[in-house]
């Protein structure tokens, strides 16, 4: 195994060597300090490392001190995205190997990136997070004149899927997305929507008829009243293997289970019911579908939340080139190194380790240039 230095090292600098004063390597090192000590952007980032400007010479060995805020922002504008992506699930795939088994993925606005000038586009970074084990493992833009469907595919096939459990919101729910997780020999567990009408009308019909007549092929399963942020929520899970209700069985010939869950929430007195129907690719039982749907929102509380909230992504204005990719691959390594680092205990949270290594940068060191065995 290699450090997180040795695996970033060789990330090509497009640069002309000609002018050039700090090496591609140490410019990333340097950004990867400023973010885990809570700098988002290139202007504090910059005077952040001139006031550490001794420490990094040293550290370093720089011999033109540390970079402007332009420089900054000219590397993160030219460096090749996807080549800086690849580097990074190579790095991240050695370090989890093959651990994990559910992997979410989803899209995430960058808000502030918006383009008011060129038809204000809001860029779309779409992820992949392993759910069970808190660990981003990819991410592709969303090209401005495309949208998540496209952008989807594109992700599958940068990332080892082999024998993981995909899910995606109702917009993964197509066709040629189902039929490329299971040709990368993945599975998936689907949720599905209008926007697959027939394929929705098909499942519930099955499910209310095959209720009403206690239809000994589904699986029930009910969990106890639970208090989720000021409201009591329950849930109801079915589960059937017969997929014969589905007409277009030619589209749809990949599915091997359907699912429904009864989410009723009880809030103010007030009782709601919303049914959730799903698309599964293998006949997995009760639990595994139970386990899956439940912790498909991982990737939007303990990924996306925290790059919001503790990283401030939402507010990065930085869009020139391919800044907006590159500082969120550089976020996404932030993120993995503070999950992965348990050398100050296995209680503290993210925060709390950001103002540790903003207190002492011996923790940071670590992290960089230390093999981490850690998962």
């Amino acid at each position: 195994m290699k450090s997180l230095f040795n695996h970033f090292e060789i990330l090509e600098d497009p640069r002309d060597i000609r002018g050039k004063k700090h090496e591609l390597i140490n410019i990333l090192i340097m950004t990867i300090y400023g973010i885990l000590c809570g700098y988002t952007d290139f202007t504090n980032l910059a005077d952040f490392l001139k006031v550490h400007e001794d420490y990094f010479i040293t550290l370093l060995n720089l011999e033109n001190g540390t970079p402007s805020h332009d420089t900054l922002s000219n590397v993160f504008s030219i460096v090749d995205s996807k080549k800086f992506m690849n580097i990074f699930i190579e790095w991240i795939k050695e370090i989890v190997s093959s651990k994990g088994l559910h992997l979410s993925i989803d899209g995430k606005a960058i808000k502030s990136a918006r383009d008011k000038i060129n038809g204000g586009n809001t860029p779309y970074i779409v992820s992949a997070f392993l759910s069970d084990i808190g660990i981003s493992v990819g991410q592709v833009k969303v090209d401005d004149k495309s949208n998540e469907i496209t952008a989807i595919p594109e992700l599958l096939d940068l990332i080892d899927i082999k024998d993981k459990i995909i899910t995606i919101d109702a917009i993964g729910t197509q066709e040629d997305i189902v039929n490329k997780i299971v040709n990368l020999k993945g599975n998936y567990i689907l949720k599905v929507k209008n926007n697959q009408k027939d394929l929705r009308d098909d499942i519930k019909t099955y499910f209310d008829l095959g209720l009403k007549r206690d239809d000994v092929n589904i699986a029930i399963a009910e969990t106890d009243w639970e208090k989720d942020h000021g409201r009591y929520e329950k849930r109801k899970y079915y589960l059937s293997y017969e997929t014969n209700c589905i007409h277009d069985d030619k589209k749809w010939k990949t599915v091997k289970a359907i699912g429904r869950i009864d989410v009723t929430r009880e809030e103010n007195g007030e009782r709601k019911t919303t049914k959730h129907y799903y698309i599964l690719s293998e006949s997995f039982n009760l639990d595994t579908f139970i386990t899956i749907t439940r912790q498909h929102w991982n990737i939007e509380c303990s990924l996306h939340w925290r790059l919001d909230v503790i990283m401030d992504e939402d507010h990065s204005r930085n869009r020139i080139g391919n800044s907006i990719e590159n500082l969120s691959t550089i976020r996404k390594i932030v993120f993995n190194l503070a999950k992965l680092d348990k050398s100050m205990g296995e209680k503290l949270t993210l925060k709390q380790k950001m103002t540790r290594y903003t207190s002492d940068f011996k923790n940071i060191e670590k992290l960089i240039f230390n093999v981490i065995t850690y998962i």
